[in-house]
């Protein structure tokens, strides 16, 4: 298939073997630069990590990924393990692990742990739409979540401190633990 796409669109005739040979180039040339980004990724305050569904070879795989503000490494393993989180993050981390509740991270003490909010909106909103009290509950949560944003933004963009958001996060925290 890829060759053919070469072909086809680029004009260029090239075989399986030509392909293959440029992979395993292409892998030793960028060797020394995957596993400068990837020991970069253990050192950063804030990484966000995450896998998704791949196949490969018709088989179930999955690709990981960790992004940091400076650089984002990833990994296409066979498997959603534990083992492969650590490979790719580290056994120990110099700052905060985003993560949804994947049991791959739980290897990770919880202290540096935060629940990614793209997941979690998404939870209330799967709530929302279950009807019933579920319903209910997944509706106050996500007007919560939605009145809390903003100010973080705001404290993201240096228009609100941080003292004003915390001290605006307490009645909104004891509503969202009502």
């Amino acid at each position: 298939m890829p060759q053919q796409l070469m072909d086809e669109v680029c004009g260029i005739p090239m075989s399986v073997g030509t392909i293959s040979h440029l992979e395993q180039s292409t892998t030793a040339a960028v060797a020394a630069p995957v596993e400068e980004a990837r020991t970069s990724v253990h050192k950063q305050a804030v990484a966000h990590l995450d896998e998704t569904r791949w196949r490969q070879g018709g088989k179930p795989a999955w690709v990981w990924v960790a992004v940091t503000s400076w650089v984002t490494g990833f990994v296409l393993r066979m498997s959603r393990s534990g083992q492969v989180a650590r490979a790719l993050l580290g056994e120990t981390c110099a700052g905060i692990l985003v993560t949804d509740r994947s049991s791959a991270y739980n290897g990770y003490p919880v202290r540096w742990r935060q629940l990614c909010w793209a997941h979690l909106l998404r939870d209330c909103d799967a709530m929302g739409d279950r009807g019933g009290t579920s319903a209910e509950l997944g509706v106050a949560l996500l007007a919560q979540a939605h009145q809390m944003c903003p100010w973080w933004h705001r404290v993201r963009e240096g228009t609100l401190q941080r003292a004003t958001f915390r001290s605006s996060m307490s009645p909104l925290r004891r509503e969202v633990e009502r």
